[in-house]
This record gives C-alpha cells, structure tokens and sequence, in this order.
C-alpha cells in the first residue's frame, strides 16, 4: 500500500519544507544554519554580559577607594565632604555652578 502524500510539503528551488498554518516548516539545511548563527550570537552575548559584570565590580571597588581617600584626605586637610567636591588633575575642588 502506497502512504499518502502530505498535503502541506511543498518543494522550493532547492529544498522542501512544509506549509502549515501559514508557517514555514524549513528544510534542516536552513535549521543547521540559523542555529550556528544563535550559537555565535548567545557567545557574545554571554562574552558582553561577563565583562559587563567584570567592569562592574571594578568600577564599585574604585568607588570605594575614592571614597576611603576622600575620607583620609578631609580629615587630613579638613574638606566638608558634604560639599561635593571632585579631584581633577592634583587639585581638590568644589564643581561648576551651571546657570
């Protein structure tokens, strides 16, 4: 006994897929592909996401050492560190009033 055909494979160029319910249902030729690409795409997400993390924590730990040589530094010279003030270039001061 002959199996029927599907009704819903078509054949493109190239390869055949199916056609259910408006979607493509694509060869594993094509399947093969879009995964090699969502592989190399969730390794540099994964890549971006580590260093993200990386700069994070590096950029806490330098707040806290500014910090902790503000700290040292006003009780050294006796700055008000509720002032504000910022380190530029070896000097202390209070920043630019914008009008």
């Amino acid at each position: 006994m002959k199996d029927k055909e599907n009704p819903n494979h078509r054949m493109g160029k190239h390869t055949g897929y199916d056609l259910i319910n408006g979607e493509y249902h694509i060869a594993p030729l094509y399947c093969e592909q879009f995964d090699e690409l969502m592989h190399r795409t969730l390794g540099i997400q994964h890549m971006l996401n580590m260093v993200t993390d990386h700069a994070a924590e590096d950029l806490k730990q330098i707040s806290v050492i500014r910090g902790k040589i503000f700290k040292e530094l006003a009780d050294d010279i006796g700055l008000d560190l509720g002032k504000g003030w910022v380190f530029s270039m070896g000097v202390i001061k209070l920043p630019k009033k914008e009008e």
